[in-house]
């Protein structure tokens, strides 16, 4: 049997703030007194911080920066942590500037893959 929890509501996407499923023994609510999902409270705090910026702001990267230097930055809903930031910037800035207006054009799920599979292209690179 599957144990029975109350999850928040999330302001982004219907259901769970957490992302769990919505299951015959599950409820979703508005009433933080209510929540007994222990993922809900840690997860509704995040998304309560505001975004600093979404795809194709003009000061994304600038944000990134931010992120980087350890401030804590959300941008398309997402915290953005110093390594990843780090990463994404790393490719942006060795890249043309047509290039670059190409990653700062993108969402950022697409910017963290493509920032991660050429960091990691050039790493296995130098290892040969």
């Amino acid at each position: 049997m599957r144990a029975a929890f109350t999850h928040g509501r999330s302001a982004r996407h219907t259901g769970a703030v957490c992302g769990s499923d919505d299951g015959p023994d599950t409820r979703i609510t508005d009433e933080p007194s209510l929540v007994t999902c222990p993922d809900c409270p840690d997860a509704a705090e995040i998304e309560l911080v505001p975004d600093n910026a979404v795809t194709e702001d003009p000061h994304i990267m600038q944000t990134l920066r931010e992120a980087r230097d350890g401030h804590t930055r959300k941008i398309d809903g997402v915290i953005v942590d110093a390594t990843t930031a780090d990463a994404i910037l790393t490719v942006y800035e060795a890249a043309t500037p047509r290039t670059q207006t190409k990653i700062a054009s993108l969402p950022l799920t697409l910017m963290t893959r493509l920032a991660w599979a050429i960091l990691h292209d050039e790493a296995e690179g130098d290892a040969r």
